[in-house]
């Protein structure tokens, strides 16, 4: 089968999912399925898979003006098909949804679907949700398959889009281990909980964990670390929080960390708590269990999915579970032992090789079937 992937991950952001996907899923399928052809707006990240066709292929989104977004958009979804039948390229895959072409006549379309958070928390992403409504959701009707991560966002998917529950695949995304060589870390001499939350959304609910912290913070030693990009509309809202509770010199947050020193702060942390609203999938969690840090987590959307019996599970909306599960994950050494043990058991069951062969499974099927 040749398979043409449509992805262009950021070049200068070394984090996140585009991120993950790029540096762990491309090299898999590629070794997997050789006859593999990428188009993509940054190919430099793919530079060092030997052999590997790449076309350059512009990202609309990455334009100066919206008028060059709007025209590169309508350009490619005109004449990107083109390519790919001039390629002999058997199906498309794009691993993110704003990825996806609208319509295609003759090549058959598989898109990943992470979540739909845009949907859920239309206020907060009120651009994005339009861009759902006219674009990904139509896109995510006229594709031959759909893959998603979680049997929640499956769920989610029948909900808003209206599809048959037969051409979307469940196919758990992978993990990988990063492994360092020194374990120091200028939180060392200082405990911490961590909880790395990506971005400062509000679905992120940090405004209960800080409220929770603050009840809690004078019995225990700990600081609470909160590794989540800064978002302009919501970051002046959370400093101000955390000034009117008085945890200024207890709260810090970090970003832009490296992978080095993003693992360096998840070995040395004392607890990991992870109280979002909702995730499409959530690897945080596995990546502190790697490390052998207990995990407390929201029994909600699809965490539990995720974190099986690895994790002890809190109420995301409230206050008080989420202040009684940091000082039981702190305080229970029986219980830290037993969720130490089982999230080192939990992230094998996650990796990239059985994820690529599911989509390179699905992408075969639909390649098949046209």
């Amino acid at each position: 089968m040749r398979l043409g992937i449509k992805f262009s991950p950021p070049t200068k952001i070394k984090s996140g999912s585009a991120y993950t996907f790029a540096t762990n899923l491309i090299p898999v399928l590629y070794k997997q399925n050789p006859d593999l052809k990428i188009f993509t707006a940054s190919p430099q990240v793919f530079s060092e898979l030997e052999g590997l066709f790449i076309n350059y292929t512009e990202n609309p989104f990455w334009q100066s003006s919206p008028t060059k977004k709007i025209a590169t958009w309508l350009y490619q979804q005109v004449t990107l098909e083109h390519q790919l039948i001039q390629e002999k390229v058997d199906t498309l895959y794009c691993p993110f949804n704003y990825e996806s072409l609208l319509w295609t006549r003759k090549i058959p379309q598989v898109i990943t679907v992470h979540d739909l958070i845009p949907l859920m928390w239309q206020e907060d992403f009120k651009a994005t949700s339009t861009l759902w409504k006219y674009l990904y959701i139509p896109a995510i009707k006229n594709a031959k398959a759909i893959i998603t991560e979680s049997e929640n966002t499956k769920r989610d998917i029948l909900k808003f889009c209206n599809i048959s529950h037969e051409k979307i695949f469940v196919i758990p995304i992978g993990f990988t281990f990063k492994e360092i060589k020194s374990e120091d870390c200028s939180y060392k001499q200082e405990p911490y909980i961590l909880y790395v939350c990506s971005t400062h959304y509000p679905y992120k609910n940090l405004p209960k964990l800080f409220t929770a912290y603050q009840a809690i913070h004078h019995n225990i030693p700990h600081k609470l670390v909160i590794v989540g990009k800064s978002i302009a509309r919501f970051t002046p809202q959370i400093k101000a929080q955390i000034s009117e509770l008085g945890l200024s010199e207890k709260i810090v947050l970090r970003e832009n960390l490296s992978d080095t020193e993003l693992a360096i702060i998840y070995k040395n942390a004392d607890l990991f708590v992870y109280p979002s609203l909702y995730e499409g999938f959530g690897i945080p969690p596995l990546e502190a269990m790697s490390y052998g840090v207990p995990v407390i987590a929201s029994g909600v959307a699809s965490i539990p999915e995720v974190c099986g019996d690895a994790a002890l599970y809190i109420e995301p909306h409230s206050v008080e579970s989420i202040a009684d599960g940091i000082v039981k994950g702190l305080t229970d050494s029986d219980l830290r032992q037993k969720l130490k043990i089982a999230g080192q058991e939990r992230v094998k069951l996650f990796n990239w090789e059985t994820s690529a062969e599911k989509i390179l499974e699905v992408c075969q099927i639909v390649s098949q079937s046209t």
